[in-house]
């Protein structure tokens, strides 16, 4: 049990957001493969990123939403240990303002059914701050972004998990929005994979890790560093 604490410490410790919020230099659109720490350019807003290297490993320059058809920009970032994929983000935002706001994004906000997590009690499209600690399957769904489908074909052969642990946060202000996903590999932190990706039965569900000791514990170590990004990342927005 004490190996696996310092194990499980170790993993957290190397994603608490120990950078400063904003750099002295900015980065530029990134190209792939580009090395990036302390902040990314997405669109024309500066995103604080967790501490570390990360690199650049697809964008979607100018998609769509879905629902109402503005350009949006889409990148995922990510960190390997060894050979395997440790944790990535993935980041959008809006391109034009949409003064009619934006979709509260339901998977993030107002959600009971998380291990941990805010939402703010707005209920407004223009004013919305909204973080979870969640469990997300890894599979690209019906109608996935090409920075999506360029993800999941990169990280195939470094061992991205059937399951991440999900700190997900929404924010909207003003006719703009933006959304960080940030993903971690358990399998890093020495707990099994799950068999498939599947919702139904996932051993990560919340009423399911509550009963489990080791996954309880690791679970309540994300949860400092979720509150942290939280606050890091909802001064992007002005």
């Amino acid at each position: 049990m004490v190996v696996w604490c310092k194990r499980a410490a170790a993993f957290v410790l190397a994603f608490v957001s120990a950078s400063s919020m904003f750099s002295d230099s900015l980065h530029a659109q990134s190209l792939l493969g580009t090395k990036v720490q302390g902040t990314f350019l997405i669109g024309d807003r500066i995103v604080p990123l967790p501490a570390g290297e990360w690199t650049v490993i697809a964008t979607n320059g100018d998609s769509r939403d879905t629902n109402l058809g503005r350009p949006l920009s889409r990148a995922y970032l990510a960190q390997l240990q060894g050979n395997t994929l440790s944790q990535w983000l993935d980041i959008s935002t809006n391109l034009e303002v949409n003064l009619a706001g934006w979709v509260r994004d339901k998977e993030i906000c107002d959600r009971k059914d998380v291990h941990f997590g805010f939402s703010d009690s707005n209920y407004n499209l223009n004013d919305a701050s909204c973080w979870v600690l969640n469990h997300f399957g890894q599979a690209l769904g019906s109608k996935p972004s090409q920075a999506g489908v360029d993800f999941f074909r990169w990280s195939d052969s470094r061992g991205r998990p059937n399951t991440s642990l999900l700190l997900a946060n929404f924010f909207s202000k003003r006719g703009d929005f933006l959304r960080v996903l940030h993903h971690f590999n358990p399998v890093v932190a020495g707990f099994p994979d799950t068999p498939t990706a599947t919702w139904a039965g996932n051993p990560w569900h919340a009423d399911l890790a509550a009963k489990d000791p080791k996954k309880l514990q690791f679970l309540r170590t994300l949860k400092p560093v979720g509150e942290k990004e939280f606050d890091l990342f909802k001064g992007v927005l002005r």
